[in-house]
């Protein structure tokens, strides 16, 4: 498996996110695999669905019409008695109704399902998957169980990983302890169940067996803080719980911390950046380090349009190993065009977008590209001049609806 098929976004979107949406100033990006307990449970599953319309009805006849017949609640309803009767055999089969002396009652389960109005049904000793990651055996959220997104890695897949030499590369955290088996009580004791993927109850909960998968993500530095990255958030959005832990984990901010201490990682920088300036034909170019420590090569307006480098690539990153900088642009034209390019790419193919969202986009790209926030107004018309018929539909529509 290659380091592309593996993340579903580039490093540079994290780092944009990081600065431009979080506010840090980024001085590293780490591809991590975070080692993650892997619980198979056995229990009694509680699961909340909808009600289908005929069962409501007959539970809350039950509950709340003094109705106990087959016959009661087919008269009182009018519905077809075999009709009745079927929905009566399916209901005592998911432990919602018993009968005794041919009346019918509810059981705790079915008058729990009608008081909610949610249909509760218990599976015995279902076999599922928890996860918790290793560090501390915090829960992961129910984002991580969505498997056409997220990859935990395992066997001959990991093996792949870490034998790549195509950056990024990927380093794998060791696990320093065993999984603490009081962190299953310490999860189904929760009350906000559905972040953790968790049904409605857990009954008769016990260990099959606890095996360590790798998750992988993106960590970005910064000189007080940090942001994780994951799959899930296909790096618009960092991870707020990974986020935390990574900060709060003495190993981890320690073996960075030591890492870090490189003192020949700006001579890699650099010869990264004179090499892409020597491949576009800016051999007179230098990179500069800017007053927070990062780095960044300085274009001409010429340099960019349809007969060179896109608009768009203006104040991105490009990775250096670990380190990175920034393409730029002095101009200010070159950069508002930058920001209509890069709007079109994350509004113009959009069908629905909320005009605070689109707000939003535009302010995080102006301090991107270091400009005033312009109105939707004035983008609107800064896009049918640009030819962008996309974007230029979608920013009137949004300013149909402010009036």
């Amino acid at each position: 498996m290659t380091a592309p098929r593996l993340m579903n976004f580039p490093e540079e979107r994290a780092l944009e996110d990081a600065a431009f949406g979080q506010g840090i100033v980024p001085t590293r990006l780490y591809g991590l695999l975070l080692p993650v307990w892997q619980v198979e449970i056995r229990a009694d599953i509680t699961e909340g669905e909808d009600f289908f319309l005929i069962d409501r009805f007959l539970e809350r006849g039950l509950r709340h019409g003094a109705l106990y017949t087959v016959e009661e609640l087919a008269a009182f309803f009018a519905l077809d008695r075999a009709l009745v009767a079927q929905a009566v055999r399916t209901l005592t089969a998911i432990g919602h109704l018993r009968e005794s002396g041919g009346r019918l009652s509810l059981t705790d389960l079915g008058r729990r399902s009608v008081d909610d109005d949610i249909r509760y049904v218990v599976t015995h000793q279902d076999r599922r998957k928890l996860y918790f990651e290793a560090l501390t055996c915090t829960p992961l959220t129910r984002a991580h169980y969505d498997e056409d997104v997220v990859t935990l890695l395992s066997g001959d897949e990991l093996a792949a990983v870490t034998r790549s030499d195509r950056y990024p590369r990927f380093t794998p955290l060791p696990v320093h302890r065993g999984f603490d088996p009081d962190a299953l009580s310490r999860l189904t004791a929760r009350k906000d169940r559905a972040r953790f993927n968790l049904p409605v109850a857990l009954d008769n909960l016990k260990s099959h067996q606890e095996s360590v998968v790798y998750l992988p993500v993106y960590l970005v530095r910064g000189h007080d803080e940090l942001r994780v990255y994951g799959q899930a958030g296909a790096g618009i959005a960092h991870d707020p719980e990974l986020s935390e832990l990574c900060a709060r984990t003495p190993e981890l901010t320690s073996a960075l911390d030591n890492e870090e201490l490189d003192d020949k990682a700006d001579e890699r920088v650099l010869r990264s950046a004179r090499s892409w300036l020597d491949k576009q034909g800016f051999d007179t170019v230098a990179p500069e380090q800017d007053d927070d420590g990062t780095w960044s090569v300085a274009l001409p307006a010429t340099a960019f349009g349809p007969n060179g480098l896109p608009d768009s690539r203006i104040g991105t990153y490009r990775m250096a190993g670990s380190r990175f900088y920034r393409v730029w642009c002095p101009a200010a034209t070159p950069r508002k065009r930058a920001l209509l390019s890069r709007l079109d790419q994350r509004l113009g193919s959009r069908r629905q977008v909320t005009r605070q969202e689109a707000e939003d986009v535009v302010a995080r790209l102006a301090r991107q590209l270091r400009l005033e926030v312009p109105d939707l107004s004035r983008l609107r018309k800064g896009a049918e001049k640009s030819g962008l018929s996309g974007l230029e539909v979608q920013l009137a529509r949004l300013e149909k609806e402010h009036e």
